[in-house]
């Protein structure tokens, strides 16, 4: 498994990256959803990414993070995903709560990019070809990302 490791210490910075990583995320096989996992403690900026890569496929409505109704859905105007689903797990205690979500159907959604935070707690449920991500904020502005996959 390929791991890379970048810092970033401006919001310029995380735009281009978010910009980065959709270029990456396009080549994979879009008849299913592909997958970005996200993990990282508290204000390591797993919604400030998701909000950056929303905003790079041109949803037009505020992203904000789903920690209490756990998954929303956007529509884009990009030519690669058209649809973001944002889940955050971090509530999630069993596997099984996703069940009622439709994960599984969710998966199976040709050009949809699925961002899930605190994806952890999902990780049976993932596929095999998930980028994971990790963030990290050292508190001085400096976040660092490690990807895996």
């Amino acid at each position: 498994m390929k791991v890379t490791e970048i810092k970033i210490n401006s919001l310029e910075g995380l735009d281009a990256y978010g910009i980065d990583l959709l270029t990456q995320l396009q080549i994979k096989d879009r008849d299913k959803a592909v997958v970005l996992a996200l993990s990282g403690d508290l204000g390591a900026g797993k919604t400030t990414l998701v909000q950056t890569i929303a905003r790079d496929l041109g949803v037009i409505e505020v992203v904000t993070s789903p920690t209490f109704v756990i998954m929303k859905q956007y529509e884009t105007s990009d030519k690669y995903f058209s649809k973001l689903i944002h889940i955050d797990a971090y509530r999630i205690e069993d596997v099984t709560e996703m069940k009622p979500l439709g994960f599984e159907n969710l998966l199976k959604q040709a050009n949809a990019l699925i961002c899930i935070e605190w994806a952890e707690r999902i990780k049976p449920l993932l596929p095999k070809d998930t980028l994971t991500l990790e963030l990290a904020n050292d508190n001085n502005g400096t976040h660092t990302i490690k990807s895996h996959g």
